[in-house]
């Protein structure tokens, strides 16, 4: 049977408007433009019929999610392992300081050929992948045919390069629609 899955990144944050590295590690809310993503997220996916929204527990997953759940008229489940990856001592650095300081790390980090990279004291991007999609797995045998997922631009970055799929870069309240028809694929870009 056929699955939808919207994947959306979260809105704004304190950290995101300071181009500040933010990760599990990270736990902060939206900011008021954060909260005005979200309402038009939520509008944006009013017509795909997302009949259950599954969240990180991170605030700034939660509160998007919740913003989502309330104008699809459905639940938020929170899900441990679709939270952000932990960066370890980059976590709130400035990303500025970050690619001076973990230059080979920053660069590498959303090069779908590399998976064995990870900021020092931090969790490895192939963890954080395996992770997130043993989760989305998981979710394909869930009751619901269509659903939303709220995540973080890092995991969604892993989670294409995983896929194949190319971008450039996941603004906040991107969406991702990932389609389970007896093998994955995404459906369309980044809207």
């Amino acid at each position: 049977m056929r699955k939808d899955f919207y994947i959306f990144r979260h809105g704004e944050t304190a950290f995101n408007a300071q181009r500040r590295m933010q990760g599990s590690g990270t736990d902060m809310g939206l900011t008021e433009l954060g909260k005005k993503q979200a309402f038009d997220l939520a509008e944006k996916l009013c017509p795909c019929g997302v009949e259950a929204v599954f969240s990180s527990p991170l605030k700034r997953a939660l509160e998007t999610a919740e913003v989502v759940a309330c104008a699809a008229k459905c639940d938020v489940f929170v899900k441990n392992d679709l939270r952000e990856c932990f960066y370890g001592d980059a976590e709130g650095m400035l990303v500025k300081r970050v690619c001076e300081k973990f230059s080979d790390v920053y660069k590498n980090w959303n090069d779908p050929e590399v998976w064995d990279i990870a900021y020092p004291n931090g969790e490895s991007k192939r963890t954080a992948l395996h992770r997130i999609w043993f989760q989305i797995e998981e979710l394909k045998q869930q009751p619901y045919q269509i659903m939303g997922i709220a995540m973080h631009g890092g995991t969604m970055a892993s989670l294409l390069n995983f896929l194949h799929h190319s971008f450039k870069e996941i603004p906040n309240c991107a969406v991702i629609h990932l389609v389970y028809d007896n093998d994955w694929y995404i459906d369309g870009d980044l809207f």
